[in-house]
């Protein structure tokens, strides 16, 4: 599990050589979750499939995935299963194919945690 806890500085010096950190740790469960998602979208394949899926527009069959990108069936298949655990993209079954589509609500998530991730930097400067 996390070990994530309150950040303090423990230096013993008349300098201060430690910036202070005005906020609480991150949610543990929202670290995980959030950790989840951008770990799946850390690997250029599975990007390659959300970029080929967010420019339809609509949900895409699995085959017209495995057209696009210069891997097995099977190496798509384990790609869409991450994505899809992760909660990224829905799944669709049409007859005997899938069609995956992006799962709008995590997506926005994710824009706002990296959003608020932005303030905060550009407030800085």
């Amino acid at each position: 599990m996390s070990k994530l806890g309150q950040i303090t500085c423990e230096c013993e010096t008349e300098v201060a050589c430690c910036t202070a950190l005005n906020t609480e740790p991150i949610d543990t469960v929202l670290a995980a979750d959030l950790a989840e998602a951008f770990h799946a979208l850390g690997d250029p394949y599975r990007m390659a499939i959300v970029h080929l899926i967010a420019a339809t527009g609509e949900a895409v069959c699995a085959v017209d995935i495995e057209r696009h990108l210069p891997v097995s069936q099977s190496t798509v298949s384990y790609h869409l299963k991450i994505l899809l655990d992760a909660g990224l993209v829905n799944r669709e079954k049409r007859s005997k194919w899938n069609y995956y589509s992006l799962n709008p609500d995590r997506i926005h998530d994710l824009s706002v945690a990296m959003g608020d991730y932005r303030d905060r930097v550009t407030e800085k400067t």
